[in-house]
């Protein structure tokens, strides 16, 4: 569970660290107790809210449930597209008020729309408000004396609390409390912060009358900590404190990598452990099935084949048994089943003594065959009780046929769960891979091989010309304002190919894609004819250069456009050099649909995970995809 420290120093690194302010919400899950909001903008982040617990971002991904929750779907509906606009400590309580909204323009400011507060205290929760406070929805409805959680009133957080940033030290004596008591209520921090305060001041943790100077020196020496982010016996802390001198310190970078670890990859392997037991009671309850159907193929393998020999038995013994269920039907018929049970009982030939036992309520008798007992039926004769025997014979065959079957199926389900590995081991981190300097910019590789690297505004069309072109490049343009300086790198002596697809690169990426214009003229120089210095008279602004002598023309380049995989890379350029470099390559078109609409269909057509990275590779302005 989060400290206030905890609050403090995460927001401050969502901010510096993490630099989340800007993202935009794409897509929100409420799995299990957290709510998972995706952001893109600047690579992909998972912010994970876990009210009363923490809040952080998170790089173990988590598989979304089919079926968004309620609340989650109302977060979509209200800040499906917005931006981080802000995010803050309310205070210095366990409270993140979280702001959502739009940048603005030259005309208009950016507007906040709605905030997302996050309460980590108690039980917490979770409060969307509108720009005035307003609750719009919130995950769980709440009531007390002081303040209520409700839809349509005005949210207000719980009374405000002296923070040790600004402690008020004539608050800071009072004779029913210890001193560690004192400082864990009335500065907001809880016990563990109160007692370092103690060890740091020099003070007894049971005094009830401190010297305010030693407990101001306690408080400043605690907040003038240098941050230490670690996990001491299981917990986050953010720094080296003296209370765990002696205890095993796991230190990370930043505090929110420590929550990573044991909110993020200690749950998913908890998840794990979970899977790994449902998959064992799984193995379990299919051996049991599997026993129970061996033992039922015993039982149907026994009863068919005794039916049958008691059957070959009747036939083996045909005139016996014949003479013996006429004589018995007959008696039974004229004295009655008492009268024949008495003589039979009485009786000492060797018939008689054949006769084991009688059931006048079923009309049968059991007689010794060859050391079996035989049933039979004294109102059929000797061929019907014969045939009902191999009736009992086959029905128990193709039962025992099913039960077979219904053995192979058992046995394929307990292959296949056997062999689905579900081990804790392999929750993995989602570790972001480290980007070539060219991915800043625009850029492809062509039919060649050769890299083709545009600016994507004036400022890195400035920064691409003076920091990367050099005297073995080709520098390309489109011939129009607003359009990428474009370099091939090591491009002298480039074939006609080479230098038709940067052509392409170079007019696709202008501002006349969003013309839709289909073709346009672009033209290459060499390095030393593109200058910074314009003609007498001339002013060139940020990412303009003017070019030298002759231009090389390439006349009515297409407006064509491919995207695909190159090498854990997402590649957009001409279709020819896409397709002949990238797996699963995709044509882009013009159209009618934003560039995040796209974006969408080429995730789902490419299976790629980062949104933000096609996004980024598309051109300026409306386009369409489909598969070639």
């Amino acid at each position: 569970m989060f400290s206030s420290f905890d609050v403090h120093i995460i927001v401050d690194e969502f901010k510096k660290d993490f630099n989340i302010l800007g993202m935009k919400v794409d897509k929100i899950y409420k799995i299990h107790d957290e709510i998972r909001i995706k952001l893109y903008g600047r690579g992909r982040r998972d912010l994970i809210l876990k009210p009363g617990k923490a809040i952080f971002l998170t790089s173990y991904p988590k598989k979304a449930p089919q079926n968004p929750s309620g609340f989650a779907m109302q977060l979509r509906k209200y800040l499906g597209g917005l931006r981080i606009m802000d995010i803050e400590q309310v205070g210095f309580d366990r409270l993140v008020k979280i702001a959502f909204g739009l940048y603005g323009n030259e005309d208009m400011d950016d507007v906040i729309k709605y905030y997302l507060i996050v309460e980590l205290f108690g039980n917490g929760n979770l409060i969307l408000a509108d720009d005035e406070l307003n609750i719009v929805g919130v995950l769980q409805a709440q009531n007390w004396s002081t303040r209520s959680l409700k839809a349509r009133e005005k949210y207000e957080p719980p009374p405000k609390m002296m923070s040790p940033f600004e402690v008020d030290m004539e608050e800071m004596h009072d004779e029913n409390y210890e001193v560690v008591k004192l400082l864990a209520t009335k500065i907001n921090i809880g016990g563990m912060y109160a007692e370092e305060i103690c060890l740091r001041a020099g003070l007894e943790k049971s005094d009830t009358n401190p010297d305010p100077e030693k407990l101001h020196k306690g408080i400043e020496a605690l907040i003038d900590l240098p941050k230490r982010p670690a996990i001491v016996k299981g917990s986050i802390v953010p720094f080296d404190l003296l209370i765990h001198k002696g205890l095993e310190r796991a230190e990370y970078n930043t505090l929110n990598e420590a929550a990573d670890e044991v909110y993020g990859k200690k749950e998913m392997e908890e998840i794990a452990s979970v899977q790994v037991s449902k998959k064992q009671k799984h193995l379990n309850k299919l051996e049991r099935i599997l026993s129970s159907q061996v033992q039922t193929v015993e039982k149907y393998k026994k009863k068919g084949e005794r039916a049958h020999k008691m059957g070959d038995l009747i036939f083996e013994n045909y005139q016996l048994v014949e003479n013996m269920l006429n004589a018995i039907y007959s008696a039974v018929k004229k004295l009655g089943w008492k009268e024949v049970d008495k003589r039979l009982k009485e009786s000492d030939d060797k018939a008689s003594k054949i006769i084991k036992s009688t059931s006048p309520k079923t009309g049968k008798i059991s007689i010794e065959l060859s050391d079996n007992l035989v049933e039979l039926d004294i109102t059929k004769n000797i061929n019907e009780n014969a045939q009902a025997y191999y009736d009992t014979s086959k029905k128990m065959n193709s039962k025992l046929a099913g039960a077979k079957k219904a053995i192979e199926i058992t046995k394929a389900k307990l292959e296949n769960i056997e062999r689905e590995e579900i081990k804790v081991e392999e929750v993995k981190k989602r570790v972001k891979r480290k980007k070539d300097w060219y991915e800043r910019y625009r850029w492809f590789i062509t039919s060649d091989g050769l890299l083709v690297v545009g600016g994507r505004d004036a400022r890195t069309n400035e920064t691409l010309v003076k920091r990367y072109l050099k005297d073995n490049d080709i520098h390309v343009h489109a011939d129009v304002q607003g359009a990428p300086q474009v370099i091939i790198k090591e491009g002298k002596g480039a074939s006609e190919t080479s230098i038709n697809e940067a052509g392409i690169f170079a007019v696709s990426f202008s501002r006349a894609w969003k013309m839709g214009v289909s073709g346009l003229d672009a033209y290459w120089v060499y390095p030393d004819q593109v200058t910074k210095e314009p003609p007498s008279g001339e002013f060139l602004g940020k990412g303009a250069f003017f070019i030298k002598g002759k231009k090389n023309y390439l006349k009515k380049m297409p407006l064509e456009l491919g995207i695909g995989a190159y090498k854990e890379k997402i590649m957009c350029g001409p279709l020819s050099a896409v397709s002949k470099n990238c797996n699963g390559p995709l044509k882009v078109t013009f159209g009618n649909l934003s560039k995040e609409d796209v974006a969408r269909k080429i995730k789902g057509l490419m299976d790629w995970e980062d949104m933000d990275e096609i996004i980024q590779a598309l051109p300026t302005g409306n386009c369409d995809v489909k598969e070639i």
